[in-house]
């Protein structure tokens, strides 16, 4: 009996997922908060890591949005090209706990090789899962999906109802002329294939390889996966590092995924290295670093997030700092 209760509680249960590798909170003094304060249930603990009451967790998903660094993942289960509706909503349509748990790549995924997905939600101000903060967490993941979507040359419609109820139908409205005339049906298809490839696992057990947020994959993926020129600017952030930098190993380990990386050649010689593709933008190196000489950029180009490792700072041998160099 109390196997069987057990896993009918695991079955309810719509806490996120946690990982704590992910997490800002973890070890340190000073530390990010931003998932607590945005619970409405007080169900978010934080003493050295993140704690989440599976009774008083609503399964809202603002924890999962306001997270920097994606340690929170919503558990979700859903069909591609088919309406969505919130647990509160009535109808046919398949339903997900609320929508403040997806990502933007679940909305592509809801799309699928149609043109547009629907969702549906209740009135979210007096939802005693959410509250109207849902309704801007959803609508802001609506805009990313929307700003990835167009990387593929994809004019989708993502329509986002307040109703009662949703019946079961279709997504996807026709093609267009003109898109079947720029590749057709099978290009079309083929293209939502390749964003819907199964991910891989991330790190063996026992591997000293950071974990990468799925979201983050799931991103690079769908940018990847658009094929853009090298030039092409694509919606990424990067940390920029100026000249000020005393290569002290602040910003190194606060990286939740290891996108920075101190090198020391055998002369003694220093760089910092970046992994473009392992930042999730969290800016935990801009917060730690003591001299200011770290900055973020949006202004980011394929050729440099696809590039692998590379140098993001170099100090000049000519130049003198007041601080010394922390090893």
């Amino acid at each position: 009996m109390d196997n069987l209760l057990n896993f009918i509680f695991r079955a309810a249960s719509v806490e996120p997922k946690y990982e704590e590798g992910l997490c800002l909170a973890v070890g340190k003094t000073n530390a990010c908060t931003k998932c607590r304060d945005a619970c409405p249930h007080e169900a978010i603990t934080i003493r050295g890591k993140v704690a989440i009451d599976p009774v008083d967790c609503s399964g809202c998903g603002l924890c999962v949005q306001a997270c920097p660094t994606q340690a929170l993942e919503p558990k979700l289960s859903y069909e591609s090209e088919a309406p969505l509706r919130c647990s509160r909503v009535g109808g046919s349509a398949q339903s997900v706990h609320c929508l403040g748990r997806l990502q933007p790549s679940d909305l592509l995924r809801l799309i699928g090789s149609g043109q547009e997905a629907v969702l549906a939600r209740a009135e979210c101000s007096s939802c005693p899962i959410g509250t109207a903060a849902v309704a801007e967490a959803v609508e802001s993941v609506r805009s990313e999906a929307l700003e990835l979507a167009r990387l593929h040359g994809r004019e989708v419609s993502i329509e986002i109802r307040e109703t009662d109820r949703l019946e079961k139908g279709s997504n996807s409205a026709p093609l267009s002329r003109r898109e079947l005339l720029r590749g057709g049906w099978r290009a079309v298809q083929q293209s939502a294939g390749e964003v819907l490839t199964p991910l891989d696992p991330g790190p063996a057990p026992g591997s000293h390889e950071h974990v990468l947020p799925t979201e983050l994959r799931r991103r690079y993926r769908i940018i990847s996966a658009s094929a853009p020129e090298f030039e092409t600017l694509v919606p990424w952030r990067l940390p920029r590092i100026s000249d000020d930098c005393i290569m002290c190993p602040a910003c190194t380990k606060a990286c939740p995924t290891g996108a920075l990386e101190r090198v020391f050649e055998e002369n003694g010689d220093g760089t910092l290295q970046l992994k473009p593709d392992h930042c999730v933008s969290c800016d935990a190196c801009l917060r730690v670093c003591p001299v200011d000489a770290v900055s973020m950029d949006d202004r980011v180009s394929w050729q440099e997030l696809s590039g692998g490792r590379q140098e993001a700072y170099r100090p000049d041998p000519q130049r003198e700092h007041p601080d010394s160099v922390a090893r």
